[in-house]
């Protein structure tokens, strides 16, 4: 009778998964530490006050954590690189009411072959 060896069968698990926590996946888990860190500060400076008010502490606290959350679940998570720098980019220039591409930013073209469409463009 033949006898039957393990077979090994190689697994990319730490290849195909992303690494992350709460939710936030590679660099922007980055960003929600700092965000808790900050947090974290606030929470413990406001709630040591001698007037400290517990629910106006975690109000405070709160947001340094909403707001990392909304730009990275909005604008960073699942979308292009530079998803978040162009809008923003486009926001500016839309609140400036300047033209994207304006006349005077915009160097003419000159290409023999478009001008004269006889000749061949270079190989």
């Amino acid at each position: 009778m033949e006898q039957q060896g393990v077979k090994l069968h190689e697994t990319n698990e730490g290849r195909d998964s992303q690494q992350g926590i709460a939710g936030f996946e590679g660099a922007n888990a980055l960003w929600f530490i700092l965000a808790f860190g900050m947090a974290l500060m606030i929470f413990q400076k406001m709630a040591n006050a001698p007037d400290a008010k517990i629910s106006v502490a975690i109000l405070a606290s709160s947001v340094p954590l909403v707001l990392v959350s909304l730009y990275c679940f909005g604008l960073k998570q699942g979308k292009p690189p530079s998803y978040d720098v162009e809008l923003f980019e486009w926001l500016i220039i839309k609140a400036a009411k300047a033209p994207y591409f304006a006349p005077n930013k915009v160097e003419p073209i000159a290409l023999p072959w478009v001008d004269d469409p006889t000749k061949d463009p270079p190989i």
